[in-house]
């Protein structure tokens, strides 16, 4: 009789972009449902610029999966940034092997850039707030946005836009900003907004767009109302897209094994599941 295979967890990659953008509800679900989670700091974006930072991989060989988070830099600074023509490439490294990729903020515009998609500044605003999305037809026919609250409102913090990239199917809209979120096959997902807020998040970035405006944290605070009756919502929406999208690679491929059985294992000096703060 033959024995049958041993399970091993699913491995995902998670890019830090920012000590302000942590990855905190997806990185929370995906560890609750038993992944093994690399989590890399690739730069300090507006936290401590002393603090150590990691390379982003060359393939994808190590992981199952890939998170993208947001970040303050612009995907066309990338003579500034290194890291963003390696991240582009790495996108692209897992689209390739059918490995789920998922791209948050600055991680949307990651994945736009990657596959073709002008990235570039929105004139004379950004979008903050508790905004809503208006999910387009595909997206009712979509494996982790079939049953989306209509008008769901989502953090936002950006300054930044794209275009879609040829073959992207486009799930949400709003008015001043017109791509918000798309699919490119199966598994390469990219959400401008930020669905992974804790309220820790939010309270900082509450604090640091006072600083940025020079509005007052009171006027901020009661533009965005009470907390929960809004972060609640968009966190169980968070928790649920994590899932689903973790399920799109089941079961955990080749590198789950290679690296529990101690072949090019990686440390995780890198936890950013708690710190608060803007993205891009």
């Amino acid at each position: 009789m033959t024995s049958p295979a041993k399970k091993f967890p699913m491995r995902i990659l998670f890019l830090v972009n920012d000590t302000m953008s942590p990855p905190g509800v997806l990185l929370e679900e995906a560890r609750a449902r038993g992944a093994d989670c690399d989590v890399r700091l690739i730069h300090y974006g507006f936290g401590d610029p002393s603090l150590p930072l990691d390379e982003v991989p060359e393939g994808h060989e190590a992981h199952d999966a890939l998170v993208i988070m947001g970040g303050p830099m612009g995907v066309y600074e990338a003579d500034k940034y290194p890291f963003i023509d390696k991240t582009k490439a790495l996108i692209c490294s897992f689209h390739e092997a059918d490995k789920s990729v998922m791209g948050v903020c600055l991680g949307s515009q990651l994945v736009a850039s990657a596959f073709g998609g002008n990235v570039y500044k929105m004139k004379d605003f950004d979008e903050f707030g508790f905004l809503p999305q208006t999910w387009l037809d595909a997206a009712t026919e979509d494996a982790l946005l079939h049953d989306a609250e209509p008008e769901l409102p989502i953090v936002q913090w950006h300054h930044d836009t794209f275009d879609l990239p040829d073959g992207a199917v486009q799930l949400s809209t709003r008015p001043i900003c017109r791509n918000q979120s798309f699919r490119i096959g199966n598994k390469t997902y990219a959400f401008q907004f930020h669905l992974e807020l804790t309220r820790e998040t939010l309270e900082e970035w509450m604090a640091q767009r006072a600083t940025y405006t020079g509005v007052e944290l009171a006027e901020i605070e009661a533009a965005i109302g009470p907390i929960e009756a809004v972060l609640d919502p968009q966190q169980a929406f968070a928790r649920r897209v994590m899932a689903r999208w973790m399920g799109l690679q089941a079961p955990p491929t080749a590198a789950s094994e290679i690296h529990a059985t101690g072949q090019g294992a990686i440390d995780h000096h890198v936890d950013a599941g708690g710190e608060g703060g803007g993205g891009a």
